[in-house]
């Protein structure tokens, strides 16, 4: 009887363990995308969310600094970063999901201002531009040390700066900044006041990432698109993204989008 007993706590102890498992995803605000301060923490870890629940996987989400996400989860001390966007250096420490979605990189000015942008970074050269400090904008960007940057702790501080006309311009991501522009509660920001310009100067896609020292981070990305794949397949991604706003077109849009990559 007392093996048997031990058997079955055995047997069933792992069973129950690996039905409640629980990731631990961190990453910063990026709204429109995810936040702290947006209905479900965004449309984008909803969708995140229920991608791991069809796999029985729980998740919760901390919003902190770009950089300590990254230190965390390089100590492990997380499962996994939502949002990332693809570069050389991080391709050599993390494992990359499939693309969860798309941002824009570019530069915002003045209304008033005049600024000869050609679409190359080599036109900015004679502007001052604030960029958050752990933005990436792109490589050409990243490479040009000709560019006159003045570092800060977040977008909408860089935008507040060239609103009072203490720089000429802002590099950052034109969904985000739209959004801040639209909802900041960091600063006293005036939308009419700043525009973004065309063209961009990347588009990147959105990932989510676990460390490659995780010795299981290959069959927890298995586990993840196979999650996004059946909330396709059961159409509960369209639920999600109406509750968010989203128009048919744009969610069809979208769902395109992810069986395409």
């Amino acid at each position: 009887m007392i093996k048997l007993i031990i058997f079955i706590l055995v047997t069933v102890i792992p069973t129950k363990a690996l039905c409640e498992q629980t990731w631990q995803i961190v990453t910063e605000n990026f709204p429109p995308y995810f936040s702290n301060d947006l209905p479900k923490n965004g449309w984008l870890y909803e969708i995140t969310r229920a991608a791991l629940i069809t796999q029985g996987i729980n998740s919760e989400i901390e919003f902190t600094t770009w950089d300590r996400a990254l230190k965390l989860l390089e100590k492990k001390r997380k499962t996994a970063i939502l949002g990332a966007f693809y570069s050389a250096k991080r391709n050599e420490v993390f494992y990359y999901s499939r693309p969860l979605a798309r941002a824009h990189t570019g530069i915002f000015k003045r209304k008033e201002s005049t600024i000869n942008f050609d679409g190359t970074t080599q036109s900015l050269v004679p502007y001052s531009i604030g960029k958050e400090d752990s933005a990436f904008i792109s490589q050409e960007f990243t490479r040009n040390t000709e560019l006159a940057i003045t570092s800060t702790k977040s977008l909408p501080t860089s935008l507040y700066l060239l609103q009072q006309g203490r720089i000429d311009l802002v590099a950052g991501t034109k969904e985000v900044g739209k959004y801040w522009l639209e909802y900041s509660t960091e600063v006293n920001l005036d939308k009419n006041k700043i525009e973004y310009l065309l063209p961009d100067l990347a588009t990147h896609k959105l990932y989510l990432v676990v460390s490659q020292s995780n010795y299981r981070a290959k069959e927890y990305l298995q586990k993840f698109n196979r999650g996004i794949d059946a909330i396709v397949e059961n159409e509960s991604i369209a639920d999600i993204m109406k509750k968010h706003n989203f128009s048919n077109e744009k969610i069809t849009e979208y769902i395109n989008f992810l069986k395409e990559n």
